[in-house]
């Protein structure tokens, strides 16, 4: 009774500050107005635009803008350096690891108040520590890279070519490729390390990720405002935003990687972009004058969250969702050594398909938007299926006449675009279930189901290999039956999602119908709680460990 006492009297106490904090007409907030009414009108898109309040979407197309510009330059710079199969998963691992503390970032932003403020401060934290990370990278190393014909255009001369090759590079980047399609790449005597390569990209990720996280929560706290018309408009439009952001910078990014010292443009401009956020941080009006929950109350509310059935039934196939959507890892590899794919194909690869989600995003937000979200995903997993499968016919050369980088374009774009169209929905359901007080760690927990679904996904991917030998030797000498099997495997691993899609509920008025009926009867789930939260605490740790043993014993 104390217990419940204490939650119903700060959250009175929180909805009298919000009446304070929140006015329709003055960006001063100068006189108190009716919450609801009022939290309403901040939900609202043109209210987001405003200057006190552009630094939320301002911060999703920042968070495109820089993965447009890293991740094109990770998907072929390692390449180029010469770095190991083991070390490119190493680098992979650690971008991917801090996706997994959102959670704390949920925490610490909820609990802890940094001049009053408790998201604001640790999105600027978050920019700050992305510019600082790459910067460092920039001044310790030489980013250049040399290009030369190859050795056929090279005639007599590619033993002096050679040997000044063996001359110019370290110890780290011996095992570099020589050709990547556009002749010989040569890396200074100077170029990064793989340890100082995957270091700085490991903390700038951690930087963007905290940053990311804050933008989330402060749009989950609007978005819970939004009337039945407009639920979802918020989350579409920033995460479009962040699509556009990706849209513009990945294809400059792979245009300017060509040029002699493109890594070094690039890793300039992905650290000096984010300086562009903290005026508009800064001017961003919130609220200062709230006070937090107890520890003790805190917790409860957040094990309240968790133990509902509208939040673990749903989360619990998200998580699935994600965890049976196994990529077959040796597919980059087919592409590039048996197809010949150049780095700039891989590159293109990824940029369509990251322009064929947004426009999955597009599609969903002007006619799947009333459409229910079962069949939405019960829809895109049988697509993804039939798509998948078509993988296996490039693997036995059958392309009907289409070259096979456009068959593989067509594979990969469709199969984005599908995500794309279910990855609004998920948000929204997410929103969904976010309750007021402790918005920070809900939200964050479940964003990082999510997250680490989809690294234990890569994990499962990487078992998978040891079954079929689809090594790059076998491959190449033209023993393609493994993976055939492989992807055989992975696309039926992949429809196996379908036979929980009942788990989903049609829409977000029905979830949020679920959520208000046990909450009104206080109808919880001891045994569903504990295993949701248990499943994704369990999850993290084990999501960390393959990323640190991925660093310290490569191939393990």
């Amino acid at each position: 009774e104390i217990e419940l006492s204490a939650s119903a009297f700060n959250r009175s106490k929180l909805q009298q500050q919000e009446s304070h904090d929140y006015d329709a007409t003055s960006p001063s907030m100068s006189h108190p107005v009716d919450d609801e009414v009022a939290a309403a009108n901040h939900a609202t898109i043109s209210t987001i635009l405003h200057l006190d309040h552009v630094a939320i979407p301002s911060c999703y197309l920042m968070v495109g803008l820089v993965q447009g510009l890293a991740y094109a330059l990770i998907n072929v710079y390692p390449l180029d350096l010469g770095a190991t199969e083991a070390q490119q998963t190493t680098l992979s691992s650690l971008k991917g690891m801090p996706s997994c503390f959102k959670i704390f970032f949920g925490l610490i932003s909820d609990n802890v108040t940094v001049f009053g403020r408790r998201r604001t401060p640790y999105m600027l934290m978050g920019w700050l520590i992305s510019s600082l990370s790459l910067l460092s990278i920039i001044a310790l190393s030489d980013l250049s890279l040399k290009r030369v014909p190859s050795h056929a255009e090279y005639g007599d001369d590619s033993s002096s070519l050679n040997e000044s090759y063996s001359t110019n590079v370290t110890e780290d980047n011996s095992n570099s490729t020589l050709t990547n399609g556009n002749g010989l790449v040569i890396p200074p005597k100077n170029a990064p390390s793989m340890p100082l390569l995957c270091s700085g990209f490991f903390v700038w990720s951690i930087g963007v990720w905290m940053a990311d996280t804050m933008g989330d929560v402060l749009v989950a706290e609007r978005a819970k405002f939004e009337t039945e018309r407009d639920r979802g408009n918020l989350q579409i439009f920033c995460y479009l935003s962040r699509g556009v952001g990706m849209a513009l910078t990945a294809p400059l990014s792979a245009l300017c990687y060509n040029l002699q010292n493109g890594p070094f443009y690039i890793l300039t401009a992905a650290s000096v972009l984010p300086i562009f956020m903290v005026p508009l941080i800064i001017r961003f009006h919130e609220r200062t004058n709230f006070t937090p929950y107890t520890a003790r109350v805190y917790c409860g509310e957040l094990w309240r969250t968790c133990s509902s059935r509208a939040v673990w039934q749903p989360m619990g196939f998200i998580f699935m969702y994600a965890v049976l959507f196994v990529s077959n890892s040796a597919w980059r590899e087919f592409l590039k050594s048996v197809l010949g794919f150049t780095p700039n194909q891989l590159n293109a690869l990824l940029i369509v398909s990251a322009g064929m989600a947004f426009f999955g995003l597009v599609l969903y937000k002007f006619v799947l938007m009333r459409c229910s979200w079962r069949w939405i995903f019960i829809g895109g997993i049988l697509l993804n299926g039939v798509f998948s499968s078509l993988q296996l016919l490039l693997v036995k050369g059958y392309t009907f006449g289409i070259s096979p980088f456009v068959f593989a374009l067509g594979d990969d774009a469709v199969m984005d675009f599908i995500l794309g169209i279910q990855y609004i929905p998920t948000i929204v359901l997410l929103v969904s279930l976010v309750p007021e007080g402790i918005e920070g760690a809900s939200y964050a927990l479940f964003t990082t189901s999510l997250n680490v679904g989809g690294i234990l996904s890569d994990a499962l991917s990487t078992v998978l290999l040891r079954i079929w030998d689809v090594s790059k030797d076998t491959m190449q000498e033209g023993d393609l039956s493994g993976m055939a099997n492989l992807t055989i495997l992975t696309t039926a691993i992949q429809t196996m999602p379908a036979i929980f899609v009942w788990m989903v509920p049609h829409s977000a008025e029905e979830l949020i119908q679920l959520n208000n009926d046990e909450r009104n009867n206080d109808n919880r789930s001891l045994i569903g709680g504990m295993v949701y939260v248990t499943v994704v605490l369990l999850s993290i740790f084990y999501a960390i460990f393959v990323s640190v043993m991925n660093v310290f014993h490569p191939g393990w």
